[in-house]
């Protein structure tokens, strides 16, 4: 994916069946172009986020002991797919950008609907205005997008518990 993501212009199928180890005739039995591969390993992503989203809100954890790991899916799912979208080029750009906006979109649905259980328990001082929480995570996105393109892994892994702190001071 890194290959995809950080050179996406200049990357060729050939280059993508070369780095996967199949041939051409394999990756057009799949894709019609590099780009509707882009697009179904970003599906595969919200995919597995949100069934594991789903996996740690089904857990008996109260909901301070739930954030840190739905934190570390979300970070996880964009850091394995890292998208550099300033070096995508125009035409995978807009198709990345609304697919990674839908599935930020459905983990806000998916997160807003858990924290409204939640605040409906008397669990949450204030109820989670969705609007914010889309902000947070299109902000997370974009930074854990860009420090994976840079190489920051490490400054990545550290974001974790000053997301968390942030959470719970903004819900209780």
């Amino acid at each position: 994916m890194a290959l995809l993501g950080n050179q996406f212009g200049n990357v060729r199928v050939g280059d993508v069946v070369r780095a996967a180890g199949m041939s051409s005739r394999s990756f057009y039995d799949h894709f019609d172009t590099k780009e509707d591969l882009l697009l179904e390993l970003i599906h595969a992503a919200g995919r597995t986020l949100r069934a594991e989203l789903e996996a740690i809100f089904d857990s008996e954890l109260a909901l301070p002991d739930r954030i840190a790991p739905a934190v570390d899916a979300y970070l996880a799912a964009f850091s394995g797919t890292p998208l550099d979208l300033e070096k995508l080029g125009e035409s995978a750009s807009k198709p990345v950008q609304r697919h990674l906006r839908e599935i930020v979109h459905q983990v806000g649905v998916l997160v807003s609907q858990e924290l409204d259980r939640e605040y409906a328990k008397g669990v949450m001082a204030r109820r989670a205005d969705p609007v914010e929480l889309e902000i947070l995570l299109l902000g997370l996105l974009g930074l854990a997008s860009s420090w994976v393109a840079d190489g920051r892994h490490e400054e990545l892994a550290s974001l974790q518990p000053k997301v968390v702190r942030f959470l719970l001071r903004v819900w209780n």
